[in-house]
């Protein structure tokens, strides 16, 4: 017999992310070069607490959990209007878009990366039509940004990677 108070949560799922995280962290971490004076191993007790702390934690998140109620949470998600799949996609972009901003940064200079971030994310929040727009403010905020940095703080932003 089903039971038709089962409300959705996602703490099967949480959990599991809890558990996979601090085990691949923990592995990260403990793969790092060790100090070369002192104890060697005194960096990276904090890390490798914070990856036990996030094993126990999925542990009992779990444990506690109903993997009934957190499939019953990933069919409502499945099953969810246009508009919310539409803004958790404007999400997705923006964490993809982000990474790839990181990933860039140094490789490209400061004002290409963040011209190219910039027009996405303004590209993603204000729509197609509007590109011209965006191609203004992403050249004017990332050069305008560069100048300040650069020019009247004296602090070094990564360079163009064909000028400097």
């Amino acid at each position: 017999m089903e039971n038709k108070n089962v409300r959705p949560n996602w703490d099967a799922f949480t959990g599991l992310f809890g558990i996979a995280f601090g085990l691949i962290y923990g592995y990260m971490t403990y793969s790092m070069p060790r100090a070369a004076f002192g104890n060697p191993m005194d960096p990276l007790y904090f890390p490798l607490g914070v990856s036990a702390v996030s094993v126990l934690i999925g542990i009992l998140l779990l444990v506690k959990s109903d993997f009934k109620s957190s499939v019953l949470a990933y069919k409502n998600l499945i099953n969810e209007d246009a508009s919310k799949k539409n803004d958790r996609r404007r999400i997705l972009y923006t964490c993809l878009i982000s990474i790839g901003y990181a990933l860039v940064f140094e490789h490209l200079g400061y004002v290409i990366s963040t011209f190219l971030f910039m027009f996405s994310m303004l590209t993603i929040t204000s729509g197609k039509e509007s590109w011209k727009k965006s191609i203004i403010i992403a050249i004017l905020f990332s050069v305008g940004i560069y100048f300040v940095f650069s020019t009247l703080l004296s602090i070094s932003l990564p360079p163009l990677p064909f000028g400097e």
